[in-house]
């Protein structure tokens, strides 16, 4: 489906469903992620098409892109659901993808096309109003300046994108940090806890940290990370990579699509020989995403992903990686929020052009807010 924009004759919206993307247009989907306004790994070509790999034929995700067609370049870019009902919108509509492995909805959008966008995008709503009643997005990374930007320009063209704070999760933002790093931010009784452990496990060989640079070793380095994963209480409980059929088509599909770029970054922990702890991250723009860790269960005295998590953050200052700031995409609560100094507001937001829509969206808002402060009063 094409729609063209009766206010710009250059720009139109496509939406595709993931076989229809074809090398060129995955070649532009990836252009646009590493020079969008805010990344997000799970809005790259290399997770979604993934993520189609597991999904029946009739249960695809929903790819909206925004063309300029005159310089023939994506503009803008969101990946959804379509769903009857939820809580937040009780109408047929649009939601941001759903899948257990991703953390982090959004859009990914030109920065010097960000009007443009937003444009097309009401443009669109406007005129599917009867068929499309709103867009949801869940986890939702609130202090974006797209998502500020485009609340903004709907209520300046009778619209409303009403956005509602949940949680923060754990960041570094790795050019705050001070010269000394991390430690200058923990207490006294954790810098002991740390050099503790780190202590402990120097004495099973030399402590070493490294990302998994050569693609010919990813295999390797995959299998290994699944084999401690699927031994931890991950595997207990079922929730690993290997425990089912569908998760391990996903994160192997995955891989392969990551083999023609930096997008997997797996890295490890090594004390001598033994890996003690190896993560899956995703890289998207100048920002670092954590998607999973796990660590040899032999080592847990020493809490290796902790030490996991300071030997990253260590290792990309003194490499001097081009990363600004890794995301935890982790939950409130997270052991990470004693290592990590920053936090990323995580909000739901709700996107209508429908004046029965927003009316609708307002109300259960209102709700929600009321509901948290009485929660908040017991």
């Amino acid at each position: 489906m094409i729609f063209s924009s009766k206010s710009n004759l250059d720009s139109e919206l496509l939406i595709l469903t993931p076989d229809q993307c074809t090398t060129d247009f995955q070649r532009d989907w990836k252009k646009l992620e590493q020079e969008s306004l805010s990344g997000n790994a799970f809005l790259s070509p290399e997770f979604v098409l993934s993520l189609a790999t597991i999904r029946p034929r009739d249960h695809q995700p929903i790819i909206l892109a925004c063309r300029n067609r005159q310089r023939n370049h994506l503009i803008g870019l969101g990946v959804f659901d379509q769903v009857n009902a939820t809580k937040a919108l009780p109408l047929p509509h649009w939601i941001s993808v759903n899948c257990p492995h991703s953390y982090r909805s959004g859009l990914l959008i030109a920065e010097n096309s960000r009007t443009e966008f937003y444009q097309l995008l009401t443009e669109f709503l406007k005129e599917k109003q009867d068929e499309i009643l709103g867009i949801e997005f869940r986890n939702l990374r609130f202090n974006s300046q797209w998502a500020q930007e485009l609340r903004e320009f709907t209520a300046e063209n009778r619209g409303s994108f009403r956005l509602l704070p949940e949680s923060e999760s754990a960041a570094v933002d790795l050019r705050l940090l001070p010269e000394k790093g991390l430690p200058e931010f923990w207490s006294t009784s954790r810098r002991k806890s740390i050099r503790k452990n780190q202590n402990r496990l120097s004495k099973n060989g030399p402590i070493q940290f490294r990302l998994v640079e050569n693609k010919s070793e990813f295999d390797v380095a995959l299998s290994h990370f699944l084999r401690l994963e699927e031994s931890s209480w991950k595997g207990e409980i079922g929730t690993a990579l290997q425990s089912t059929q569908k998760d391990q088509k996903f994160i192997q599909h995955l891989t392969h699509q990551s083999q023609s770029s930096d997008y997997l970054v797996i890295s490890q922990l090594l004390a001598g020989e033994d890996i003690v702890a190896t993560a899956l991250n995703f890289c998207s723009g100048r920002e670092l995403f954590a998607f999973k860790i796990a660590w040899d269960d032999r080592f847990v005295k020493c809490s290796p992903g902790i030490l996991h998590e300071v030997a990253l953050v260590d290792y990309l200052i003194s490499e001097q990686l081009p990363y600004d700031r890794i995301d935890s995409c982790s939950s409130a609560g997270s052991y990470l929020e004693n290592l990590w100094p920053n936090r990323v507001a995580i909000g739901s937001g709700l996107l209508c052009m429908n004046k029965l829509a927003r009316g609708t969206g307002k109300m259960i808002s209102q709700m929600q807010l009321l509901k948290r402060w009485m929660t908040n009063l017991t």
